[in-house]
């Protein structure tokens, strides 16, 4: 079709959907009649994954349902007429409509773009129809085709794009949607199957000597005689000089064998006579998690100092437990159950101390299925220690001190009363009812729109636009608001202390509340506003405290947060003049 057939179409598609009045898109009904395919016979493999997704996907409705284009007595959503209209023009001449044929992706790009600029698109209400297509399929189709179309209406229900058009394109290619084919170079391996050499590394520089040395080439620099690129693996670097004709380029893996000699700036350097290994590739990025491994040395030997014991606990959990925190839900098909990643470590813990130790930490990932501070919060890397010999002021201390050993900051533990460092840096004081909703009204506007409790005012202030001017250590006492029904005192009473760095919040230290019974009441009370109750397991907690668990204070901290204050590692010093041009020797 021509650029003026497909916009005269996309024209034509949009006066009919403004023909009438638009309705309601009956989205369950349709979807749900349509999945009923998936139990004609045997359940298949994640039959209620799918279930599941369809389940997600309709939480994004309800859609507006028009009159049809393809079919005029019909009416449904929009995106059905892009979704058809798209698929018959990137058919090919005289073979019918993807899947029981091709799709062109050219002619599929350039209809889908045409129609979606012209008609109004929801990708949620695309990726339904396109589901609800599918399904509607999957009854007349051949075994191999079955299961090809039950692969995409997976990855429909959790795709990994948020365009239209890259959605139908992905939807209608020829390869696996959930399996993308590789788009690397080729390779040219010699030895693939073969590990590195690295054992040369432990000699480097060998003056005189020939070593083979392996690992990624990080940078290259080419002058008219000679191409000279560092190589680095693990803790070591190295830099190498080769004949310019060897095409090296950032990010490829070798194994480079030469004589060890010196540039003519002095610096050693491995001048190549053949390259043993050469696999072209990209520099890869480090996992997240990479940046907190400097510091979990540290962090272990500082608590190991101490007599904390480490300790590690299950991360899928058949109940959960910890605040008001929502979990990841999973299904154990072995088991037949609904299964959860953990939110906190703190009851494993517990049951630690209650069992006769006196102090126990772990450090892991906790799972928070929700948003904080407006990014998401999947998973985060967390402290929690316990101990039964600690008060609450002696465990500030440590902890200070920990934070003072592992990062490098030196500055001395400030001890400061919520309502005193809100007050000189606000210049209101939390008591001021009236000044702190105003501020409020100014600052954090939804809050205030849906709460006139001063104290839950005053701490979202605090955490907007307050702690980012402390400086230094600093521990809050007295913090206002309710506390976890697990630390002993209520209110500002309440046995607690918030820990910052600059600002920056880094853990909470607490006194655990010992008495089972005002522990049940607070539960019972915190249950009211608990949109989440169906596996949260607050009777093993109540269990745990009435086995005459002993008094304890306990900490958790958030070691990505406590990476973040880590200095980078300084760099060993080159012997390098400052000169800029490489020579041979």
């Amino acid at each position: 079709m021509t650029t003026t057939s497909l916009a005269a179409l996309a024209d034509d598609l949009a006066a009919t959907h403004r023909s009438t009045t638009p309705t309601t898109w009956d989205a369950p009904t349709e979807l749900l009649s349509a999945a009923a395919v998936l139990f004609t016979t045997h359940p298949a493999d994640g039959t209620d994954e799918l279930l599941a997704g369809i389940a997600r996907l309709l939480a994004h409705g309800p859609h507006p349902a028009v009159t049809l284009h393809a079919d005029p007595p019909a009416r449904g959503p929009r995106e059905r007429d892009i979704l058809h209209h798209t698929l018959a023009a990137a058919a090919e001449p005289g073979r019918p409509p993807w899947p029981h044929g091709p799709a062109d992706p050219a002619r599929l790009a350039a209809t889908a773009h045409a129609l979606t600029a012209t008609i109004p698109c929801r990708l949620t209400a695309l990726r339904a129809a396109a589901v609800h297509h599918l399904l509607r399929l999957l009854p007349d189709t051949d075994e191999h085709l079955h299961r090809d179309l039950i692969r995409r209406t997976a990855w429909l229900l959790d795709p990994r794009t948020d365009d239209p058009v890259t959605l139908l394109l992905t939807l209608t290619a020829s390869d696996d949607p959930l399996a993308p084919t590789s788009r690397s170079r080729s390779r040219t391996c010699e030895h693939p199957l073969e590990p590195l050499p690295l054992a040369d590394w432990d000699l480097w520089p060998a003056p005189g000597q020939v070593l083979t040395l392996s690992g990624r080439i990080t940078a290259v620099r080419a002058h008219s005689h000679v191409v000279f690129a560092d190589l680095t693996w693990d803790r070591h670097s190295a830099q190498l000089a080769f004949d310019p004709a060897v095409a090296l380029h950032t990010g490829d893996l070798v194994a480079a064998r030469g004589t060890c000699s010196t540039s003519r700036t002095g610096r050693p350097t491995l001048f190549v006579r053949h390259l043993e290994r050469h696999e072209p590739g990209a520099p890869p990025p480090l996992p997240s998690a990479a940046p907190l491994t400097p510091l979990l040395g540290p962090l272990r030997a500082h608590l190991a100092a101490a007599d904390f014991r480490e300790t590690m606990s299950p991360v899928l959990t058949d109940g959960f437990f910890g605040g008001a925190a929502r979990p990841f839900t999973t299904w154990a098909h072995a088991a037949g159950r609904r299964q959860y990643l953990r939110v906190t470590t703190e009851l494993d813990l517990l049951a630690v101390i209650a069992a006769g130790t006196t102090r126990c930490y772990e450090i892991g990932p906790s799972f928070r299925n929700e948003g904080q501070r407006g990014r998401s919060a999947v998973e985060f890397v967390m402290l929690e220690a316990y101990a039964a010999d600690l008060t609450l002021d002696q465990a500030t201390v440590y902890l200070a001190d920990l934070v003072t050993a592992t990062t490098g900051i030196a500055a001395p533990l400030a001890r400061r009363t919520f309502d005193d460092a809100f007050t000189e840096i606000t210049g209101i004081h939390p008591a001021d009812t009236t000044a702190v909703r105003t501020l409020a009204a100014e600052r954090t506007p939804y809050t205030a729109e849906h709460t006139d409790d001063p104290d839950r005012l005053a701490r979202r202030l605090w955490r907007h636009s307050v702690r980012q001017h402390l400086r230094g250590l600093t521990a809050i006492t007295h913090i206002p608001g309710p506390a976890s029904p697990l630390i002993a005192g209520t209110g500002r009473q309440a046995q607690r202390a918030w820990l910052y760095a600059d600002g920056l919040e880094l853990a909470e230290i607490a006194t655990n509340e010992r008495d089972p019974h005002r522990m049940a009441a607070a539960f019972a009370t915190q249950f009211t506003a608990d949109r989440h109750l169906a596996h949260r397991t607050y009777q093993q907690v109540i269990d745990l405290y009435d086995s005459a668990l002993p008094p304890c204070v306990g900490f958790g901290m958030s070691v990505t947060r406590l990476a973040g204050l880590r200095p980078a590692p300084v760099p060993a010093p080159r012997r390098t003049p400052a000169r800029t041009t490489e020579r041979t020797p």
